[in-house]
């Protein structure tokens, strides 16, 4: 990878709360419209998806909520007929697929999925931990 596009690994949950849905179809069409077409795979056994993304772009990525997989690193891509879930076999898939040679995602768009995905998930974290802490105190003055 590297040479021909790198690619930005958003963790399913991320993907999820930018979108605010869950159904893996729903995702995956908001996917394709914010990102305006530029292809996605998904890999639901490791959930999360993968944008590809103009070579270069890694080096100077800083979403904390998503990784960008540049040059040296490797990435499955499924073929190009395979969009659309199976779940017998949950292998990865073309969330969005290739529209046409060389058509890759906007940065800009995929780092605003990541940003905005990732402080939802955060906040999400945040609410879990005082539902813990409520429950605790409940459990302590019992």
């Amino acid at each position: 990878m590297g040479r021909l596009f790198d690619a930005v690994r958003i963790p399913a949950a991320v993907a999820h709360r930018a979108f605010a849905g869950h159904e893996v179809p729903v995702v995956g069409w908001r996917l394709a419209r914010h990102l305006r077409g530029g292809p996605v795979i998904h890999d639901p056994a490791g959930s999360r998806y993968y944008a590809l993304v103009p070579p270069g772009t890694a080096e100077d990525w800083r979403a904390p909520a998503a990784e960008c997989l540049g040059e040296g690193a490797f990435l499955g891509v499924p073929r190009p007929d395979l969009t659309e879930y199976d779940q017998g076999t949950r292998a990865s898939y073309w969330a969005v697929p290739v529209s046409r040679p060389g058509k890759l995602c906007r940065v800009s768009d995929v780092l605003t999925v990541a940003m905005v995905g990732g402080v939802l998930a955060d906040e999400d974290e945040d609410e879990d931990e005082d539902e813990d802490e409520d429950e605790d105190e409940g459990e302590a003055t019992s």
